[in-house]
């Protein structure tokens, strides 16, 4: 109860301290959605999002100040994945064999690393977790790197390597 700390802090009615911390939190979390639907924090509005936070959280809410340049990223990267021709191609592949009614982790990889084109390759899964009655799930993510199909892998192409048709004979 910090007197120089109440003078920065937007001040709320209300003498119980649950629920004026229930109204802050869900002040933030509108601002936070504010920001997702693409509204306050632009470079236009010149930080109204971290004026904002500010005024409700005081000098003790600055890590959740910088949300809005992290949710600026994971949204630019949003749209690069779905305008990414490699991507799309890698969810088709995906939906073919979950409707075909089930993986084969062979086939399945040999035709990501073809579709991949020697792109990085990240694996997710999403686990349930049935504990105590919820129902939860955990995102598990692996960085597997570049794959290749099995036949570069092992080193052992049938064929040698073959100049191509347009190069210039020598004479």
């Amino acid at each position: 109860n910090d007197s120089f700390l109440q003078t920065l802090v937007e001040q709320m009615s209300g003498n119980d301290d649950a629920v004026l911390g229930r109204r802050r939190y869900d002040a933030f979390l509108s601002l936070v959605y504010a920001l997702l639907d693409g509204g306050t924090g632009s470079a236009a509005e010149g930080g109204k999002y971290e004026d904002r936070v500010r005024s409700l959280l005081g000098h003790g809410g600055y890590e959740l100040a910088t949300m809005d340049k992290l949710i600026s990223h994971i949204l630019k990267n949003i749209q690069s994945m779905a305008n990414d021709d490699t991507m799309w191609s890698l969810v088709q592949l995906f939906r073919r064999h979950l409707d075909a009614g089930g993986f084969k982790p062979e086939a399945f990889r040999q035709e990501a690393a073809y579709l991949s084109d020697g792109e990085q390759m990240y694996a997710f899964q999403l686990c349930p977790v049935h504990k105590d009655g919820g129902d939860k799930s955990v995102l598990y993510m692996e960085y597997l790197g570049v794959i290749a199909g099995s036949e570069e892998e092992d080193g052992s192409l049938s064929d040698p390597a073959v100049e191509p048709l347009n190069k210039r004979q020598k004479r």
